[in-house]
């Protein structure tokens, strides 16, 4: 009886984890479901809509370039600080945590209220970034991208002998720079697809950024799916369906030039490596070296420049001094920014808790089957545009009459906690000796006894990881909250982006403000547990190999 119970739950688990793995494909499917009828004149509609052209060539070089850009920068400093093993990869770690907690958001308002023509430093608006324009939305997504590109290769250089190729790089008369990009960043590269086609997967297709700092003559071309999604305008809807399948088209041309840069790149460096060149860097090196304490520094000054906003601070005004700062906004505006609050906080912990649970099922079902499946099965839901599943998650979501409240808001986050769980999850799981639990077995305690008493304790700081990450990921989710809770059920996040784009700029630091410190706060408590909590050697914050 036992075991045919046993098996009843392996069988269910397995179906369950597999329909949570495959939401994303669900919603890519019904989303290319046209809700009208459409045809090919749509489509010439659509190729002939004004601007388009332009619109498409910024999405992709933003996506592309922004991800190679941080991708090249994110490797320089890991070389950089894994050359120094006082300040190795655990340090680099610790040091990333406040920098992965700040949202998108906070980062493209922080850009504009520093640098942008009207900012900090350039009050007279002769120079600076554009208020709304391409080069501060690839600055923003470079910006927070490079410290997930660094959790990554801190966990690749886990599974990699690095020390031998640097010491076979020595050997061969080059220097610790040469060395590492001759001989291990071809290596690495190739564990790199993944976080790269996320990386880019997301650009396209993000639209809170856009609508904040993006650009307006021409818009990026995920604000024009977008507004025609949405739009109830005759011939609109024709319009999204035809785009939508424009923007899997954009996905796939990002795949085939992200492969051929990876396999240019290697060829490239193998050539270098057999002609014998060093490879100086100069300046990008000194870069390197600089960036992380630069980035501190310049979150450091984006939180404090968000908060003298929100406490009515103005630096364009002649009489106004730090004297004048109050509270009167935070106490005016509490009472409409506390139910936001409230659903944030709900929404966000119940979708990282969920999306830990099934990340920790799924991992279990593999190690007893004694395989593991690929990655890009789990990780879909970041592998894949945003915009068309969620598309195909409203379309569902309506033909079901699901009702609009935070439940279904939780379903439409869990696919996203859960690859970012799988993400940081996958690399300690495996990393924990099997032994320690057939130990445990000769002592008599049971499969689930050994589950929870042994492999979980071991594997629980990097839970609390998993969890302020995903927790940070279901705050900063803004397409899925707002199509499927269709607008009645508001987060932080929702209305820190319908108050971005506005000209109260105060408030908008408020909210925004707010969002920052929600995830900063699970990151500040999974830092004081984690303290506290003994682990193995490869618990700590982990990104599985990508």
């Amino acid at each position: 009886m036992a075991t045919t119970l046993r098996r009843l739950s392996r069988v269910l688990g397995w179906w369950l984890i597999i329909c949570i793995a495959s939401l994303p494909v669900w919603g890519i499917l019904f989303g290319l479901w046209p809700d009208e009828d459409t045809s090919i004149a749509d489509l010439s509609r659509l190729l002939a809509y004004q601007g388009l052209g332009l619109s498409l060539w910024q999405s992709m070089f933003s996506a592309l370039f922004s991800s190679l850009v941080s991708l090249y920068l994110a490797f320089l400093i890991y070389s950089q600080y894994q050359s120094h093993s006082k300040v190795g990869g655990r340090w680099l770690e610790k040091y990333l945590s406040p920098l992965l907690s700040l949202p998108h958001l906070a980062i493209a308002l922080g850009l504009v209220f520093l640098f942008s023509e009207s900012g900090v430093f350039f009050v007279n608006g002769e120079f600076g970034l554009p208020r709304k324009g391409l080069s501060t939305f690839i600055m923003a997504i470079i910006i927070k991208e490079v410290p997930f590109f660094l959790l990554i290769l801190i966990a690749v250089g886990r599974q990699l002998p690095l020390h031998g190729w640097l010491l076979q790089g020595r050997a061969l008369g080059y220097d610790t720079s040469t060395s590492w990009w001759l001989l291990v960043f071809p290596n690495i590269l190739k564990h790199m697809r993944l976080a790269l086609l996320a990386a880019s997967a997301y650009t396209l297709s993000v639209v809170d950024m856009n609508l904040l700092v993006g650009p307006n003559i021409p818009e990026l071309f995920a604000v024009s799916v977008y507004r025609w999604q949405g739009s109830f305008s005759e011939g609109d809807q024709a319009l999204g369906f035809w785009a939508n399948v424009l923007l899997l088209v954009l996905l796939a041309v990002s795949i085939v030039f992200l492969y051929c840069h990876e396999k240019l790149a290697i060829k490239a460096l193998q050539h270098w490596a057999v002609l014998g060149r060093r490879i100086r860097l100069g300046f990008v090196d000194t870069l390197g070296r600089v960036w992380l304490p630069a980035s501190g520094l310049l979150i450091l000054l984006m939180v404090l420049v968000l908060t003298l906003w929100s406490l009515g601070f103005n630096w364009h005004s002649d009489t106004f001094s730090l004297r004048n700062l109050n509270t009167q906004l935070w106490q005016d505006e509490w009472l409409f920014v506390a139910l936001p609050l409230q659903n944030a906080l709900l929404i966000g912990v119940s979708a990282a808790i969920l999306g830990i649970l099934f990340t920790l099922l799924a991992l279990e079902l593999q190690r007893q089957k004694g395989r593991y499946l690929p990655d890009y099965i789990w990780l879909l839901g970041i592998l894949l545009p945003q915009l068309s599943m969620v598309l195909g998650w409203q379309v569902s979501h309506i033909w079901l009459e699901g009702g609009y409240h935070s439940v279904w808001v939780v379903f439409a986050h869990l696919p996203f906690t859960f690859g970012y769980a799988y993400l940081v999850l996958k690399g300690p799981f495996q990393a924990i000796d099997a032994n320690y639990e057939l130990i445990a077995a000769s002592f008599g305690y049971s499969p689930w006894q050994r589950w929870w008493k042994i492999r979980f304790r071991l594997l629980f700081p990097a839970t609390l990881s998993a969890f302020a990450i995903t927790f940070a990921v279901s705050i900063a989710q803004y397409i899925p909250t707002l199509m499927i809770g269709a607008g009645r059920v508001t987060t932080i996040t929702t209305e820190a982006v319908a108050i971005g784009t506005g000209s109260q700029q105060d408030v908008a630091a408020l909210y925004i403000l707010l969002q920052s410190l929600l995830p900063l706060a699970a990151f500040i408590m999974t830092a004081l547990l984690s303290s506290r909590v003994a682990g193995p050697k490869h618990s700590t914050l982990g990104i599985s190999r990508c």
